[in-house]
């Protein structure tokens, strides 16, 4: 599997701590290798300005919506946007069982009245009459 490290950018020095936080995992296995890691931060530091300004215009739309863009830093130092995620976030409590119910002309008038005076959707107050339930001795 390989390492990355993933990171909310709204600027520049968001994107460059993420990017060198990537790069400082590499660790240098005798003097030589660590001269050359000296010489590749040096010349990172450089290049992340122009890094920034074409992930920014590659993702303009999503950074002009948002004011961030979610970055993936790979261990190589290739960076791509993080996926957007779909649909609704889960709740913590999340309501899975659903039930369908006919009514008639007049029952139905009488929910739409509760939902008026509660303000409250349709789902709303059927889950607030039926939690009255528990109160009540069968």
């Amino acid at each position: 599997m390989m390492a990355m490290m993933e990171g909310r950018c709204y600027e520049r020095h968001d994107f460059q701590v993420l990017v060198l936080q990537e790069f400082g995992k590499r660790r240098p296995r005798s003097p030589e290798e660590t001269k050359r890691l000296q010489e590749e931060y040096l010349r990172l530091l450089e290049e992340i300005p122009r890094m920034w300004e074409e992930f920014v215009e590659k993702h303009k739309n999503i950074y002009e919506r948002f004011g961030y863009l979610d970055v993936v830093v790979h261990d190589d130092l290739r960076v791509e946007r993080k996926k957007l995620q779909r649909g609704r976030p889960k709740e913590e409590k999340s309501k899975s069982h659903r039930i369908t119910v006919r009514l008639d002309d007049e029952l139905y008038e009488l929910l739409q009245k509760y939902c008026r005076t509660k303000n409250a959707s349709e789902s709303e107050a059927v889950r607030q009459l039926i939690s009255e339930l528990k109160w009540k001795r069968f």
